[in-house]
């Protein structure tokens, strides 16, 4: 994992090349040289997505990385030194420091002149395109007939048949091994296919590909005997003319199998002509960010555990009678392996073959259902999970397997960890975190990672692995080379830079002195005393512990000065030495007494200039003393209104997501001075803000901020005709959220002119009676969620003729409201609208 490492370490570096930033002053001759290594290290391994003889690059990979894990343990090592042995201040010191660094460079120089000549070398052999990919064959090697497939024939066979004279593409979407080629050729091959298509062209493009070559094996069945006159020094754009010409004059369809970035299909669209003749194209791909040209989108499925087990079957048993199997048992076991499969149909045939290559024993069958992956380490899986996997994405991805194997993974909580590992590669024009958001959208796209939950925006909210056989894939992956070491009962943890704690029984782990990271995802557990492994992980960068309760905060985690991400749980108030992490971006801290009555954090907190990201429930931020900002502060959550007076939020005037709770019972609270809350957040995008123990309207909307996209109330008393026309005339709003007791009263009238691009209005626990609004009072809602509102009796019928409304959701509210949604349906369906989706939980 060099590429990760190269990434991690030059986010490292730059800040002490830079004397303004750093608080650690050290000459830049000394890191200089080791950066721009690193630099050219990082456009190598960007270019070299694959080479013909990889053996040796991989084996160069691993040495480099060992080069960059000891310089990092030094720059780490001389940094902790400094800063506990130092006091308040700038930091300066390089005693001792620069031998150590002419040592690195003189173990790096070697390695970086043979990289060097490598890339000259294929360079002049043209083996290192941009875009060059070796392939990995995955279903194409299968000649074993797939079962489950005739509906989907089916299908798709109407797709291509269908009257509509105008050209459309039809894809086929799925993970790696899902059996998209084999579905893709029987259609193509159906008689019912070649009768009405006077030429059909089948191509393989999978990773590694020319445009030129590709336009090559799409001209030569057309032109046959005539490819000769094809010149070696024609264009893309004149071999492309070549194709479109000859395509004009007859209806075909063509598939593209195994497409793998789409810029490719942006690449040969031009030149397939429209000739209004039924002519089709059909695309197989792992990729779900297709383009809206006429498309037809076909999901493909697992195999349902009878469909996997007639497959496995088919293979396994093939070399074997049918009364000896009957007989000895083999049924069972291969009922059992079937099932482990997922439904993954090349699983399923590799796993298959290796079994039917086994001695006849009911033994040897039962010893592969038992180290199933180990098996699966063997067969072709490994490589077509990372198949045009981007160097970039490859740590992120592997990451996920920190957390548990059904763990539904929280988005904001992996993006913080990846952006304090250091994964992300910063980008001028967007933030760290817009740029994690980008990896992880990519992962999905690729069928890697599966959403299991969005928000009404459409951002992913949790996720998790496609598959399991995935997870266990990249588990394996992950620990040969040593990116982290699942920990559970027994496991050694020598030498571990990461730790994922998954067991209860590991809460005591001691780690190594070289540990980077320490995630406890195991279920809640209590621990009275600081966990062992504080006194020896100095170098510490990531420590999530939120599952632990702790009677108080640790003190030996402020030894930690190198941590970037903290998560914990814990009675009592934080320590003023927490400043001692200076180094800090992200602090997660939940006090269990503190949060029905807030306490202050020490106004040290002020001092963590390159904080983030803060989530304190049960504290709040307190006024500073001096004149102190938390410049770099994007996120602030779990706070009191307390917090939100001029001195405090004057200070932190980047933030872009606010969230507090607010309790008008609590004296010391001046409930005029909310206006404070939008006077200085110039940037605030999303402001949540929940009120208890309210009876009357609890602060003044006036002054919001005209770029607020996202609202979220609740219990804050307003009344509709009072306060709503304040909120509808914000210019950015799109999503509108109104809990309990938000807005109070019986009736919401709505005004032409409001809310001009509120895209999701959700109304939860509210005593509305009446709604009165028409489709031009919200212009471009998306989605309507009406929950728990038993008393409002219908939603206006005029709703329904929004152009843009996609979903009216309706859950526990009354059976009048029920009928007035599934009346809007009727009534839109009888308009020719078919697309309105209506949920009624």
């Amino acid at each position: 994992m060099a590429y990760a490492l190269i990434v991690s370490l030059k986010q490292t570096l730059e800040p002490l090349l830079d004397s303004a930033r750093s608080r650690i002053q050290i000459s830049s001759s000394e890191l200089q040289p080791i950066y721009e290594d690193l630099c050219y290290l990082k456009s190598f391994f960007d270019k070299v997505k694959s080479l013909e003889d990889s053996n040796s690059v991989e084996e160069l990979e691993k040495d480099v990385k060992d080069v960059l894990q000891n310089a990092r343990d030094l720059i780490e090592s001389h940094l902790s030194d400094v800063v506990h042995s130092a006091g308040d201040g700038s930091w300066n010191s390089s005693a001792g420091f620069s031998p150590k660094m002419v040592k690195v460079k003189d173990k790096l120089s070697p390695f970086i002149d043979v990289l060097k000549a490598k890339e000259n070398e294929l360079t002049g052999n043209q083996q290192l395109p941009p875009d060059v990919v070796v392939p990995v064959p995955v279903l194409s090697r299968i000649n074993h007939e797939i079962v489950e497939l005739e509906y989907e024939v089916e299908m798709l066979q109407k797709r291509l048949l269908e009257p509509d004279s105008s050209l459309q593409v039809c894809y086929i979407v799925g993970m790696f091994g899902i059996g998209k080629t084999t579905l893709a050729k029987k259609v193509y091959n159906n008689e019912d296919t070649v009768y009405k298509f006077h030429m059909r062209l089948f191509v393989e493009i999978g990773v590694k590909y020319k445009l030129e070559e590709l336009l090559l094996r799409l001209l030569r069945p057309l032109l046959r005997e005539r490819i000769s006159e094809v010149k070696k020094e024609e264009t893309v754009h004149e071999l492309g003319d070549r194709l479109r010409e000859s395509l004009s004059h007859m209806t075909y369809l063509v598939v593209l199998d195994d497409l793998r970035d789409m810029q490719v299909w942006e690449q040969l669209r031009p030149y397939f002509p429209n000739v209004v003749n039924g002519s089709r194209i059909m695309i197989t791909t792992r990729m779900t960010n297709m383009d809206c040209f006429r498309k037809y989108i076909h999901q493909k499925r697992l195999l349902t555990h009878q469909a996997s087990w007639l497959l496995f079957y088919q293979i396994a048993f093939s070399n074997m009678k049918m009364d000896m199997y009957q007989k000895k048992g083999y049924m069972d076991i291969g009922w059992e392996i079937a099932g482990n499969m997922g439904g993954l149909p090349l699983a399923l045939v590799e796993i298959g073959e290796v079994v039917s290559k086994l001695p006849k024993t009911v033994e040897c069958w039962r010893k592969v259902a038992q180290n199933m992956n180990s098996h699966i380490q063997e067969t072709s899986i490994p490589k077509a999970v990372n198949a045009g996997l981007p160097q970039l994405l490859k740590a992120c991805f592997l990451y996920l397997c920190l957390f548990q194997r059904h763990y539904d993974i929280p988005t904001s909580t992996l993006i913080k960890l990846w952006v304090a590992e250091g994964f992300i590669e910063p980008e001028a024009d967007q933030s760290l975190e817009q740029i994690a958001e980008e990896y992880l959208e990519d992962l999905v796209s690729r069928s890697l990672v599966i959403v299991h939950e969005r928000s009404y925006t459409g951002r992913i909210k949790t996720c998790g692995m496609i598959h399991e056989l995935v997870w266990d894939v990249c588990v394996t992956e992950a620990e040969q080379q040593k990116l982290f070491c699942i920990v559970n009962e027994g496991t050694s943890t020598k030498n571990q830079r990461r730790l994922s704690i998954q067991s209860d029984v590991a809460v005591g782990v001691t780690g190594s002195g070289r540990l980077r990271s320490l995630v406890f995802v195991c279920a809640d557990a209590e621990h009275q005393d600081p966990l062992p492994v504080f006194e020896r992980v100095k170098w510490l960068r990531v420590l999530h512990a939120l599952p632990i309760r702790f009677n108080k905060f640790p003190d030996q985690v402020l030894k930690l000065v190198r941590l970037r991400y903290l998560a914990i749980t814990f009675d009592g108030e934080l320590p003023s030495s927490i400043s001692t992490l200076w180094d800090l971006q992200v602090l997660i801290i939940i006090s269990k007494q503190g949060t029905n009555s807030p306490v202050f954090l020490p106004l040290e907190i002020w001092e963590l200039q390159k904080l983030r990201h803060l989530h304190c429930m049960g504290f709040d931020l307190p006024l500073p003393s001096a004149d102190l900002h938390l410049m770099k502060l994007l996120t602030l959550s779990g706070v009191s209104f307390r917090t939100c007076v001029d001195g405090v939020l004057a200070r932190i005037p980047n933030v872009i997501k606010l969230g507090i709770r607010f309790n008008p019972a609590d004296h010391t609270v001046e409930v005029s001075g909310f206006q404070a809350v939008f006077s200085y957040l110039y940037h605030l995008e999303s402001f949540k803000c929940g009120v208890t123990n309210q009876s009357e309207a609890a602060f003044s909307l006036l002054r919001f901020p005209s770029g607020l996209i996202k609202l979220t109330l609740g219990g804050s008393g307003f009344l509709w005709d009072e306060h709503t026309s304040i909120i509808s005339d914000l210019p950015h709003l799109q999503v509108l959220k109104l809990r309990w007791r938000a807005f109070c009263g019986p009736k919401w009238e709505l005004y032409e002119g409001g809310f001009p691009w509120l895209k999701i209005l959700v109304l939860e626990d509210l005593d509305i009676e009446q709604l009165i609004a028409e489709s031009n009072h919200f212009p471009v809602l998306q989605k309507l969620l009406i929950r728990r509102c038993y008393k409002l009796q219908e939603i206006p019928i005029e709703m329904g003729d929004i152009p843009t409304l996609e979903v009216i959701e309706v859950k526990d509210c009354c059976e009048s409201l029920i009928e007035s949604v599934r009346h809007i349906k009727r009534e839109q369906e009888e308009l020719g609208n078919e697309d309105l989706l209506i949920r009624i939980l």
